[in-house]
């Protein structure tokens, strides 16, 4: 996998940014935001078609993000549309956009800071703006009514991995000139531009070079020459042909789901409640229990990080993506609900001779503002406790309250217009019925359901005994105590297991995995064991020698054979069902981008999951 370099730029006498890979501008110096006005939403018919667009979203794809600021534009415009045209049926915007070579965030900031226009939305997109990884980034605004997805890496094999059943409305085909930067504008190029688009997906680009004008030609649109921005005498427009997509399908004819029923009562029914309500859907959660968070989501902490490789694989870089998208999720759930949530850092020594190998490749490979190597002496700084070892620093990870976060997320969902929260429904058994499914409850009379979601953690097989997941229940306790030398932590600290900041005046160490047991009853040997594992693995540390376990918490764990999570279409005596599950111990880092993902699916929108790693997720890759 390549890595992602940023691009290098300078700025010139008109304050233009410029990049110097390419000798070219960003924009036009007698005015970028006039330039995309004219070039991009002008000639794509932009805002009016929002006003009669017939689907819930409208779909942008761009190729060349640069500043950002064709987005920003559209972004600001749509906001417009919103407020002017309520009972419009368009109301969300998805924007999606391929960058090769993407400014650093301080140069980001930079080439923004100029642009007045749009001063507060800049300052949103700055403040999410990701990590350099390879792969889609999906950045969510305005409440979920405006979505941008950032592809990082070359077009030409980003484009192929985007999942094309959902088609582009309007391309914004930017990026610098054909004769400052010909490896873009190849023939792949346009014939994916046509393999995303559908009848009336409409193309506007500020050239008029015969290269793009012959490219488009042969992938199936029709092109006109207009006149060109500012001093430009010409540009195309172009118009996706009835005659040439007869394979693609047309999406205003399916219906996306209309309500969606959830079993499940933890992070992964949440997030999916969360990401279903914001795109329309009604929403409907069974939960077992007397509230949410009684099952794996019941720890009072739990640590929020990816788990790189030394190398940039596929799996790094899922959850290099989903730690990107988690951090967004759960700081902008914040502004709904309250729960705690501190970004402190995570540290994790290298107390094993594979984590010191891995330390020594990481930093080469993955980008600073992710992951740093820190030498035992600053690994002590950081954390506020002496260390032995050479430590891998997530500066910008932290902890949350995986129960409390559950808890107050249910305050907020039965204030929602379509959302019903129903408890004490342990469901039993599922029928299969024509156009649906049946759910037998041993407590409450059965219930109809035309699209069902599993959610339920290890439990999820107990409803799918005829066609089993790879699920296998893994126990663990974590243990809570008080020390007055360990209170001086500053960060989450892996080890083998890890120990958090005090939070309440107790501090988690944890986990026991227990491949023997699948109940979730306290033991003290479990207790004695977190203790042990962090005396053997970080050489007796003298901080640990008053340490005691106040509170203890046991859950099971769902874990699959190839440690990703299951997510998606699961068939059951002929039907589908879908399943969110197989989280294993890292349920806050994968739940809410996989929510999101399966909230797209269902609803029929872009989906933030490239094909390749929805293939790594999907639970149908045990059924092929």
């Amino acid at each position: 996998m390549k890595v992602v370099q940023h691009a290098k730029i300078h700025f010139n006498e008109q304050g233009t940014p410029v990049a110097e890979r390419f000798d070219d501008v960003y924009f036009s110096n007698e005015g970028g935001l006039a330039e995309t006005d004219y070039v991009f939403l002008k000639h794509n018919g932009l805002p009016e078609r929002w006003r009669h667009h017939p689907a819930a979203f409208f779909h942008i794809a761009e190729t060349g993000f640069g500043t950002g600021s064709n987005f920003l534009l559209a972004w600001l415009r749509f906001r417009q549309h919103r407020q002017q045209h309520p009972t419009a049926n368009c109301q969300r915007l998805y924007f999606t956009s391929f960058e090769k070579f993407p400014l650093s965030r301080s140069d980001l900031s930079e080439a923004l800071s100029a642009v007045s226009e749009f001063t507060a939305l800049a300052q949103q997109l700055v403040a999410q703006y990701p990590v350099a990884t390879p792969g889609c980034h999906r950045l969510v605004f305005d409440q979920g009514a405006v979505v941008l997805d950032l592809w990082l890496g070359d077009v030409l094999e980003t484009l192929p991995e985007r999942n094309c059943s959902v088609a582009v409305d309007a391309w914004f085909l930017d990026g610098f000139a054909p004769s400052k930067n010909p490896d873009m504008w190849q023939p792949d190029l346009f014939a994916q531009l046509a393999r995303h688009s559908r009848t009336g997906t409409t193309v506007a680009t500020f050239t008029a070079a015969g290269v793009v004008k012959r490219g488009l030609l042969a992938a199936g649109f029709s092109v006109s020459k207009v006149k060109g921005f500012g001093r430009k005498r010409e540009m195309l427009i172009a118009s996706y042909t009835e005659a040439h997509s007869t394979q693609q399908t047309d999406q205003f004819s399916q219906q996306p789901a209309d309500e969606v029923t959830l079993i499940g009562g933890g992070i992964a029914a949440v997030c999916l409640s969360l990401a279903l309500l914001q795109k329309g859907a009604k929403v409907r959660l069974l939960c077992a229990d007397a509230e949410l968070g009684q099952g794996a989501s019941k720890n009072r902490q739990g640590a929020l990080y990816p788990n790189l490789h030394a190398e940039m694989s596929s799996a790094s870089l899922i959850q290099a993506s989903c730690f990107d998208f988690a951090r967004q999720f759960f700081s902008l759930s914040q502004q709904h609900f309250d729960f705690p949530l501190d970004w402190c850092g995570v540290m994790h020594q290298a107390c094993t001779p594979q984590l010191q190998k891995r330390l020594s490749k990481m930093s080469s490979c993955w980008p600073e503002d992710l992951v740093q190597s820190l030498s035992a002496k600053s690994a002590s700084e950081k954390a506020g406790l002496a260390l032995p070892f050479d430590a891998i620093w997530y500066p910008s990870a932290g902890w949350l309250s995986p129960q409390q976060f559950c808890r107050t997320a249910a305050g907020y969902l039965v204030t929602q217009p379509n959302m019903t929260i129903q408890y004490h429904w342990p469901i039993r058994q599922l029928e299969v019925l024509s156009d649906g499914w049946r759910l037998h409850s041993s407590k409450q009379p059965p219930l109809d359901a035309k699209t069902l979601v599993l959610a339920l953690g290890h439990q999820s097989n107990e409803l799918l005994s005829e066609n089993p997941l790879p699920l296998r229940g893994i126990r663990g306790q974590v243990s809570y105590v008080q020390a007055e030398p360990l209170a001086a932590l500053k960060t989450v600290l892996c080890h083998k297991g890890y120990i958090t900041p005090a939070w309440q005046g107790l501090q988690a160490i944890g986990a026991t995995f227990d491949r023997s047991r699948s109940s979730d009853e306290w033991l003290a040997s479990d207790d004695e064991a977190n203790l042990a594992l962090v005396q053997h693995s970080l050489q007796q540390p003298a901080w640990m020698s008053s340490v005691r376990v106040i509170e203890s918490r046991a859950g099971v764990r769902a874990t699959v054979p190839d440690h990703l999570p299951l997510y998606g279409s699961w068939q059951l005596a002929g039907k589908n069902c879908q399943v969110l599950t197989g989280f294993g111990a890292r349920g806050l880092l994968f739940a809410p981008l996989l929510a999101e993902a399966l909230a797209s699916d269902l609803m029929q929108e872009p989906s933030p999951l490239p094909l390749s790693w929805q293939q790594l997720v999907a639970a149908s890759r045990y059924q092929e």
